[in-house]
């Protein structure tokens, strides 16, 4: 007897199941998706013995005849099943608490890191904790630390007066920098660098020009600035300028050093 085709109403109530299966949370143990030798996630191409032991292309071309696992000789197999499970497992980024609302592929995750606009950046004031997005960071130096900020324009000077401590400068873009002097034997040391999440070579020059008319002194330099995240503190291989301590505050009450910051984009 020949079988029975089903009714539509079946086809219709399994085709619905299947969706709504497909819809429901699913929790299991992400390691399992991981190769056994390397650790690192499974991605595809990925290969199993006969028995089923599973293991990522790199370590495959690495490995004997023999199954790491159980030492069966037959060699190894792509394994499409667990290639289409790694495929269409996602999760969210390592930084959703701070904003990123992406699903990404399991064994993508650590290269969406890398790249990810919602990594933190530190405050580099060693008694303090706080992390956050670039935004947040301006806000918390505003607030907790009382650093002086302030918008600034590309391809246009920006000039304040001389002091120690660090001024805040956001770009039209969003991207932020940051204006520190501090106080050494030489004299007053100025560093400029770029804030964001992701270290970098910097794309941006800055022109750095300091004057002061009551000491006729006037000295400009230009560079490349770098970045930081500001992890371990504020960087120490960044271009610094020094200006002589005669044009500091306090060492002469006639003294009215200005500095001035210009950054050009790429």
């Amino acid at each position: 007897m020949a079988p029975q085709e089903p009714e539509e109403g079946e086809c219709t109530g399994a085709a619905k199941r299947r969706k709504a299966a497909a819809a429901t949370d699913v929790s299991m143990e992400l390691d399992i998706l991981d190769c056994p030798v390397c650790y690192h996630p499974l991605r595809p191409p990925i290969f199993q013995c006969a028995v089923g032991h599973v293991v990522c292309s790199s370590c495959c071309a690495k490995l004997p005849d023999k199954c790491h696992c159980c030492s069966i000789t037959t060699g190894y197999n792509r394994c499409h099943i667990i290639e289409h499970v790694v495929d269409s497992t996602k999760v969210p980024c390592m930084y959703s608490n701070l904003g990123c609302t992406e699903k990404i592929t399991y064994y993508e995750k650590e290269d969406h890191a890398k790249v990810c606009p919602h990594a933190p950046c530190f405050c580099p004031e060693a008694s303090c904790s706080f992390y956050g997005s670039t935004v947040e960071l301006v806000e918390h130096f505003s607030a907790k630390h009382k650093w002086h900020s302030a918008k600034l324009s590309y391809n246009k000077a920006f000039r304040f007066r001389i002091a120690q401590g660090s001024t805040v400068l956001m770009g039209e873009d969003g991207h932020m920098f940051l204006v520190n002097m501090v106080v050494e034997a030489a004299g007053g040391v100025i560093s400029v660098f770029s804030i964001q999440p992701h270290i970098s070579e910097s794309n941006f020059m800055c022109k750095l020009a300091v004057s002061c008319p009551e000491k006729s002194y006037a000295q400009c330099t230009q560079f490349q600035t770098r970045s930081s995240n500001l992890f371990d503190g504020l960087p120490k291989d960044c271009f610094t300028f020094v200006v002589p301590k005669l044009l500091l505050r306090g060492t002469s009450t006639n003294v009215t050093a200005m500095v001035s910051v210009t950054l050009i984009p790429p």
